[in-house]
């Protein structure tokens, strides 16, 4: 893990500041950010803070010092795997209401990036954990994935918390 501390430290910094703000954008915005599901963003202010979480749980994980390549394998996929299941979940729910509308690209294109990230995550973290190879890139390219992803997923709530405030003026 040695060679990689710079890429975690700089990505696990990149997403607890990018939390922060959503922490900010949130507070200031709740009843648009986490109000009915329906209506407006819970489901994009849970996805990103969701891949966020994961990422910097991810990059700590890879900084603790003197931690073994099966060892790192097994704590992220045991720590990840519930965030996986999760994903999967709200993934269902967001398509099953588009669905019913008729609008199933919108959820899809949305999802796919966290979906693709977590299961690079989870398989990459599978293989170190059995001691199939390090794949080390493919650790690296899912917390990108997700870095990217949530946001994404930030950057559409900012959009939505703005539709909402002008059709409130």
């Amino acid at each position: 893990m040695q060679p990689w501390t710079q890429f975690y430290a700089t990505i696990g910094t990149a997403a607890a500041a990018l939390l922060g703000l959503l922490f900010v954008v949130v507070s200031v915005n709740v009843s648009v950010a986490l109000g009915a599901e329906e209506c407006v963003a819970r489901p994009l202010t849970e996805q990103a803070f969701q891949n966020y979480l994961t990422v910097m749980l991810v990059a700590f994980l890879a900084l603790f010092p003197g931690i073994t390549t099966a060892t790192f394998g097994m704590v992220a996929l045991i720590t990840s795997a519930a965030s996986s299941v999760w994903v999967t979940v709200r993934f269902y729910q967001t398509l099953t209401l588009h669905i019913r509308r008729r609008s199933w690209v919108y959820p899809l294109r949305r999802h796919v990036s966290s979906l693709i990230g977590f299961g690079i995550l989870l398989v990459s973290a599978f293989r170190m954990m059995l001691s199939w190879g390090t794949s080390y890139n493919w650790f690296a390219a899912s917390t990108l994935i997700l870095l990217f992803s949530a946001t994404e997923a930030s950057w559409g709530l900012l959009k939505r918390i703005a539709a909402q405030s002008s059709r409130s003026l």
